[in-house]
Protein backbone atom coordinates (compact mmCIF):
# COMPACT_ATOMS: atom_id res chain seq x y z
CA UNK A 1 0.00 0.00 0.00
CA UNK A 2 1.91 3.24 -1.34
CA UNK A 3 1.95 5.82 1.38
CA UNK A 4 -0.13 8.98 0.23
CA UNK A 5 2.59 11.88 -1.08
CA UNK A 6 0.85 15.63 -0.33
CA UNK A 7 0.41 17.15 -3.42
CA UNK A 8 2.54 21.20 -3.28
CA UNK A 9 -1.22 22.22 -4.68
CA UNK A 10 -2.34 21.19 -1.32
CA UNK A 11 0.49 23.49 0.51
CA UNK A 12 -1.16 26.86 -0.91
CA UNK A 13 -4.14 28.96 0.14
CA UNK A 14 -6.00 28.72 -2.61
CA UNK A 15 -9.48 27.03 -3.47
CA UNK A 16 -7.66 24.45 -5.65
CA UNK A 17 -4.84 24.20 -2.61
CA UNK A 18 -7.44 23.15 -0.10
CA UNK A 19 -9.11 21.08 -2.46
CA UNK A 20 -6.05 19.11 -2.52
CA UNK A 21 -5.72 19.02 1.31
CA UNK A 22 -9.35 17.57 1.84
CA UNK A 23 -8.77 14.79 -0.88
CA UNK A 24 -5.14 14.42 0.52
CA UNK A 25 -6.61 14.41 4.37
CA UNK A 26 -9.01 11.75 3.33
CA UNK A 27 -6.59 9.66 1.20
CA UNK A 28 -4.36 10.00 4.65
CA UNK A 29 -7.23 8.72 6.55
CA UNK A 30 -7.70 5.82 4.18
CA UNK A 31 -4.13 4.62 4.41
CA UNK A 32 -4.54 4.93 8.43
CA UNK A 33 -7.12 2.10 7.91
CA UNK A 34 -4.97 -0.15 5.96
CA UNK A 35 -1.74 0.52 7.87
CA UNK A 36 -2.93 1.22 11.03
CA UNK A 37 -0.37 4.28 11.17
CA UNK A 38 -1.80 7.41 12.45
CA UNK A 39 0.46 10.09 12.85
CA UNK A 40 0.75 11.76 10.04
CA UNK A 41 -3.09 12.27 10.13
CA UNK A 42 -2.61 13.25 13.83
CA UNK A 43 -0.24 16.12 12.15
CA UNK A 44 -2.67 17.32 9.74
CA UNK A 45 -5.35 17.40 12.54
CA UNK A 46 -6.02 19.97 14.99
CA UNK A 47 -5.62 18.87 18.48
CA UNK A 48 -9.14 19.71 19.65
CA UNK A 49 -11.19 18.15 16.55
CA UNK A 50 -12.39 15.84 18.46
CA UNK A 51 -14.14 14.49 15.31
CA UNK A 52 -10.57 13.76 13.78
CA UNK A 53 -9.58 12.71 17.32
CA UNK A 54 -11.98 9.97 17.33
CA UNK A 55 -10.94 8.36 13.96
CA UNK A 56 -7.75 8.47 14.87
CA UNK A 57 -8.19 6.07 17.89
CA UNK A 58 -10.82 4.31 16.59
CA UNK A 59 -8.14 3.44 14.19
CA UNK A 60 -5.43 2.84 16.97
CA UNK A 61 -7.99 0.64 18.57
CA UNK A 62 -8.55 -1.57 15.46
CA UNK A 63 -5.00 -2.46 15.36
CA UNK A 64 -4.61 -3.00 18.80
CA UNK A 65 -3.07 -6.72 20.10
CA UNK A 66 -2.84 -8.20 16.50
CA UNK A 67 -5.70 -7.21 15.02
CA UNK A 68 -6.16 -5.50 11.48
CA UNK A 69 -8.51 -3.90 8.64
CA UNK A 70 -10.12 -5.21 6.03
CA UNK A 71 -12.28 -2.95 3.29
CA UNK A 72 -13.10 0.43 4.92
CA UNK A 73 -12.08 1.99 1.59
CA UNK A 74 -12.87 5.40 1.29
CA UNK A 75 -13.59 8.06 -1.45
CA UNK A 76 -14.07 11.28 -1.42
CA UNK A 77 -16.78 11.75 -4.19
CA UNK A 78 -17.86 15.22 -3.91
CA UNK A 79 -16.51 18.67 -2.28
CA UNK A 80 -18.75 21.86 -1.92
CA UNK A 81 -17.40 25.01 -0.72
CA UNK A 82 -17.51 29.06 -0.92
CA UNK A 83 -13.61 29.70 -0.66
CA UNK A 84 -13.05 33.42 0.44
CA UNK A 85 -9.54 34.49 0.55
CA UNK A 86 -10.34 37.00 3.04
CA UNK A 87 -11.36 34.47 5.69
CA UNK A 88 -9.00 33.15 8.32
CA UNK A 89 -11.08 29.82 7.95
CA UNK A 90 -12.94 27.44 5.01
CA UNK A 91 -15.70 25.51 5.40
CA UNK A 92 -16.08 22.68 2.66
CA UNK A 93 -19.24 19.98 2.32
CA UNK A 94 -17.45 16.44 1.56
CA UNK A 95 -19.44 13.84 0.39
CA UNK A 96 -17.45 10.67 1.76
CA UNK A 97 -18.12 7.14 0.62
CA UNK A 98 -16.67 3.94 2.63
CA UNK A 99 -16.82 0.50 2.18
CA UNK A 100 -17.59 -1.79 4.81
CA UNK A 101 -15.20 -1.83 7.55
CA UNK A 102 -13.93 -5.53 9.01
CA UNK A 103 -11.81 -5.77 12.24
CA UNK A 104 -9.82 -9.20 11.80
CA UNK A 105 -8.10 -11.23 15.00
CA UNK A 106 -4.49 -11.77 13.98
CA UNK A 107 -5.69 -15.10 12.44
CA UNK A 108 -7.72 -14.09 10.30
CA UNK A 109 -11.25 -14.33 12.07
CA UNK A 110 -13.47 -11.36 12.28
CA UNK A 111 -12.97 -9.65 15.45
CA UNK A 112 -16.49 -8.18 15.50
CA UNK A 113 -19.28 -7.78 13.24
CA UNK A 114 -18.74 -5.39 10.18
CA UNK A 115 -19.58 -1.81 10.12
CA UNK A 116 -21.61 -1.19 6.96
CA UNK A 117 -20.63 0.79 4.22
CA UNK A 118 -21.41 4.42 4.15
CA UNK A 119 -22.10 7.41 2.15
CA UNK A 120 -22.22 10.21 3.92
CA UNK A 121 -21.92 14.08 3.74
CA UNK A 122 -19.64 15.95 6.66
CA UNK A 123 -18.91 19.51 7.18
CA UNK A 124 -15.32 20.28 7.66
CA UNK A 125 -13.15 23.63 8.33
CA UNK A 126 -9.68 24.06 7.99
CA UNK A 127 -7.36 26.88 8.61
CA UNK A 128 -4.51 27.97 6.50
CA UNK A 129 -1.57 28.44 9.00
CA UNK A 130 2.47 28.30 8.69
CA UNK A 131 2.41 27.41 5.31
CA UNK A 132 0.07 24.77 5.54
CA UNK A 133 -3.73 23.48 5.82
CA UNK A 134 -4.96 21.93 9.24
CA UNK A 135 -8.40 20.27 9.97
CA UNK A 136 -10.28 22.11 12.65
CA UNK A 137 -13.22 20.84 12.57
CA UNK A 138 -15.14 18.03 11.32
CA UNK A 139 -18.90 16.46 11.46
CA UNK A 140 -21.35 14.31 10.03
CA UNK A 141 -24.42 16.29 8.54
CA UNK A 142 -27.38 14.46 9.64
Amino acid sequence: MPVPVMPELAKENTKEGLEAFIRYWYAQLNYSYESGETGTLRSLSAANCSWCTSLRESVEAAWKDGRWVAGAGILTASLEMDFDPARSSQVAIVQVIQEAVEIRNGDGSLYQDPTPATNSASRAEFEFKDECWIMVDLGLIR
